[in-house]
């Protein structure tokens, strides 16, 4: 029998990362960490507190703690200040949100291979010609837009901050914000450069959770919020256009569309910023894989890397490209026409 080895032990940890998941989810969905919060429990504790038996809450709790998500204290569990922090409901960090849309993906990869072989969209979120019910896949109704922007600020907060503090933003009056989502790229603008009006634009039902957050972040006085189809309604003037994880969402033939807008759109000197999960661009695994969510749940679909993106622009019309890293997710292109 060959023996263990590095190589292989990576594999086996790629193989079985999906447990790693599943149980955060499971723990999210019955309580356990929102219990353990008020304070440590025993297993029979936790498993009465639950209504469950205690074999399966002991299994629980073993994975939760070889994640480091729970400690032990003799014989109670409680919460790691990590789990304390990202995992309990209305805390300002909290996860639960996206983790409830990850589960929600659980279900449509175990057909992964049915998108990959018929090259078909699993849940129809975004068609070709955008998305199909302003944010919400087939069969979710207006609450799939707030869970799938929920999602994204989970996401966006972890690039958001760096972003602003990495785009060049010198003799940038104003900037729109295409395809905003969240809100949570023109909040870290407006709160990193003080000076700076954004206009941010997105489909009716996204603008008002928008609205929401912009209102929360206490940004109203710089961020003006409008609803608007970006691919086809006029934009106000601007300075600078910031296109934020939007591009990779449609398929060339639409991204070419949409530059060439932004080209048409900007005054000389202007400037794009191309926001996205660039492989070449970032530092972690994720961007890699991003392509395989995207197929599940779009038309046309993909990663865009930094030569795409080039590509495009240079062909709008752009003279000046430049690339840079932004986070462990992201890279940035910035355009000057």
């Amino acid at each position: 029998m060959a023996q263990p080895t590095e190589e292989s032990s990576r594999v086996h940890s790629i193989l079985t990362a999906y447990l790693q998941s599943k149980a955060v989810f499971t723990a999210l969905e019955l309580g356990v960490f929102e219990t353990l919060e008020e304070s440590p429990r025993t297993v029979p504790e936790l498993a009465a507190r639950l209504g469950l038996e205690q074999r399966p809450t002991r299994a629980l709790l073993t994975a939760l703690r070889g994640l480091e998500l729970v400690r032990t204290e003799g014989v109670e569990y409680g919460n790691t200040p990590e789990a304390a922090r990202f995992l309990i409901a209305g805390r300002p960090e909290y996860m639960g949100g996206f983790a409830e849309h990850q589960n929600a993906h659980f279900g449509h990869f175990a057909r992964l291979g049915d998108a990959v072989r018929t090259n078909a969209s699993l849940n129809q979120r975004v068609l070709k010609k955008g998305y199909r019910d302003q944010g919400a896949a087939a069969g979710e109704g207006r609450e799939g837009t707030g869970r799938l922007i929920q999602a994204m600020r989970v996401s966006s907060r972890l690039q958001a901050d760096k972003l602003a503090a990495t785009v060049p933003l010198d003799d940038v009056r104003s900037v729109i914000d295409l395809g905003c989502g969240s809100g949570d790229y023109s909040i870290a603008l407006a709160k990193h450069h003080p000076e700076l009006r954004i206009t941010s634009l997105d489909y009716p039902a996204v603008c008002d959770l928008t609205r929401a957050n912009v209102r929360e972040a206490g940004a109203g006085n710089q961020v003006e919020v409008r609803p608007t189809d970006i691919m086809e309604d006029p934009w106000p003037e601007s300075d600078a256009v910031l296109l934020s994880h939007v591009l990779d969402g449609y398929g060339p033939e639409r991204a070419t569309h949409l530059i060439r807008r932004i080209h048409a759109h900007l005054p000389d000197g202007g400037r794009l910023f191309v926001h996205a999960h660039m492989p070449s661009l970032a530092t972690g695994v994720f961007p890699y894989l991003f392509g395989l969510i995207l197929l599940v749940n779009t038309e046309e679909g993909e990663v865009r890397d930094e030569d795409d993106i080039r590509g495009w622009v240079n062909e709008a019309g752009f003279r000046k490209v430049e690339t840079r890293n932004v986070s462990l997710l992201s890279g940035l292109l910035v355009a000057t026409k």
